[in-house]
């Protein structure tokens, strides 16, 4: 199940060199389907 993300809240990376960190959502791009990670 897919679920909406926001600017604030929590993540774990789930692909590429960062998979398995926590961090926390500081930017998002819908258009790509990317966020921005801090953490």
């Amino acid at each position: 199940m897919a679920a909406k993300i926001k600017k604030g809240d929590k993540v774990v990376v789930l692909a590429g060199r960062d998979r398995g960190r926590n961090g926390e959502v500081i930017r998002m791009f819908p258009t790509e389907q990317r966020a921005l990670v801090r953490g």
